[in-house]
C-alpha cells in the first residue's frame, strides 16, 4: 500500500534503530566499519518490512478482509476512480440544463457509492455490480450523449438517439439509487432499529413521569 504517512513512520522507527545497531556491532563486537555498516543495513530494512507487515495485518483485520481480498478491492477501486474522472469530464460538453442536471445526479449517486466502499472495503461486495457493470454502462453512456450533444448538425437520427440515450441514463440513475440502498442497508436497519429502541424509551419515561395515564389505560 502507498500510504506516505506509514512510509515515514517506518522510516523513523527502522532508521535511528539501524544506526544503533550499527554503533553496537562497532563499538561491542569489535566489527570492522564496513560490516558494522552491512549489519545496520540489514536490522534497518529487516525493521522497515516487518514494521509495514504488521501494520497491513492490522489495516486487515480492521477491515475483516485478507489481504489478497482488501488488495483486490483496492484494485478495483482505483479503476472506479478512473471511470470516476471521465464521468465528471462530461460535464464540459453538456449544454442544457436538464442534461446538466442529470449528470450531476449520476455523478452524485456514483460517488456516494464509491465513498462508502472506499471507508468500509468490506461493502464492496454488497456494491459488486455497481463496480462490475453499472459504474461502465453509466460512463460510456454518459460520454455517447455528451458526444452526440456537442454536434452542431442533428438530423432526426441524431435527436432520437439523444433522447434514448437520456432515458437510459434516467433508468440507470434508478439503478443506482438501488445499488446505494444496498449498500446502506444495514446502517438504514440499524438506524430503524435505534429508532424504535429511542420511541420506546420515550413512551416508557412518559408512562413514568405521568402515572395516571398508565392508571386510566
Amino acid at each position: 500500500m502507498k500510504n506516505p504517512l506509514l512510509f515515514t513512520t517506518r522510516l523513523v522507527i527502522a532508521v535511528p534503530l539501524a544506526s544503533a545497531a550499527g554503533l553496537l556491532l562497532a563499538n561491542q563486537f569489535g566489527l570492522s566499519p564496513l560490516l558494522a555498516s552491512v549489519g545496520a543495513a540489514v536490522t534497518g530494512a529487516v525493521l522497515y518490512i516487518a514494521i509495514g507487515k504488521y501494520a497491513d495485518q492490522r489495516l486487515y483485520k480492521k477491515y475483516g478482509l485478507t489481504r489478497k481480498e482488501f488488495n483486490y478491492i483496492q484494485e478495483n477501486l482505483r479503476e472506479a476512480k478512473k471511470k470516476l474522472r471521465r464521468l465528471q469530464n462530461v460535464f464540459i460538453r453538456v449544454r442544457s440544463i436538464s442534461s446538466l442536471k442529470q449528470m450531476l445526479e449520476l455523478n452524485r449517486l456514483v460517488r456516494r457509492i464509491f465513498s462508502v466502499v472506499k471507508k468500509e472495503p468490506k461493502r464492496f461486495y454488497e456494491a459488486e455490480a455497481f463496480f462490475y457493470s453499472h459504474l461502465d454502462s453509466v460512463v460510456e453512456l454518459a460520454e455517447k450523449y455528451a458526444l452526440l450533444n456537442t454536434q452542431k448538425l442533428k438530423n432526426p437520427e441524431v435527436k432520437q438517439s439523444l433522447l434514448e440515450t437520456k432515458e437510459t441514463l434516467g433508468d440507470l440513475s434508478k439503478t443506482l439509487e438501488k445499488d446505494l440502498h444496498k449498500v446502506l442497508a444495514k446502517d438504514i436497519e440499524h438506524l430503524t432499529f435505534e429508532l424504535d429502541v429511542a420511541k420506546h424509551s420515550l413512551k416508557d419515561r412518559k408512562l413514568l413521569d405521568h402515572p395516571d395515564e398508565r392508571r386510566t389505560k
